[in-house]
């Protein structure tokens, strides 16, 4: 069966995909721009792109899949010393207080939180976007027109993405249909994750 226009069901001859959104639009609802074809909700982003002097068609963006990939690697190699340091903290302080209970024991949270930030931050802005799961998946975080990204934006995603953590679905959701698959974290700070490969 061929594809239909999104907006003329009954034309499906002559039908292209949007060079932007991959969605299947008939010749009345595209216009070229740059020698891609472009539907009316996708002309002007890329228009404004074009003014602005973003080249989006020079990144590879990656796909969510690969990145919830990186994700579950960085949790596994920030969560094992995690695992270890609240470990070792719940044997220590009631052997060293002699209560099962003592108030010092909250402090274990800001190596918790602390380890994953800094782990991050250190790694986005020392390896070129990349953390080790970024490594092992073959992708990279850039500013929008493919540049690295600075330490305050690698700081700065990090950060967000654990604030947004709580939030995890609704955080990356904007990526399944965003244009340039981009998270809530990527948009605060103005980032792309793209493929190196």
């Amino acid at each position: 069966m061929l594809p239909a226009c999104r907006y003329h069901p009954e034309v499906s001859e002559g039908v292209r995909h949007c060079g932007r959104c991959d969605l299947t639009y008939c010749s009345n609802c595209l216009v070229d721009i740059s020698g891609l074809p472009h539907c009316h909700g996708c002309k002007n982003e890329e228009l404004l792109d074009i003014r602005s002097g973003v080249d989006r068609t020079a990144l590879s963006l990656s796909g969510i899949g690969k990145r919830f990939v990186a994700l579950i690697i960085d949790w596994i190699v920030t969560g094992i010393p995690n695992w270890l340091l609240t470990s070792m903290w719940q044997i220590a302080v009631p052997m060293m207080s002699g209560s099962s209970f003592n108030p010092s024991f909250f402090w274990i949270y800001i190596p918790t939180f602390g380890i994953p930030i800094l782990y991050e931050s250190l790694m986005l802005s020392n390896k070129n976007g990349q953390t080790l799961g970024k490594m092992a998946m073959n992708i990279r975080v850039v500013r929008p027109d493919g540049s690295p990204i600075s330490t305050g934006q690698a700081w700065g995603r990090t950060l967000l993405r654990i604030v947004f953590g709580c939030l995890i679905i609704f955080d990356y959701v904007p990526a399944f249909f965003t244009s340039e698959k981009t998270t809530l974290h990527d948009m605060a700070v103005a980032t792309r994750v793209i493929d190196t490969d």
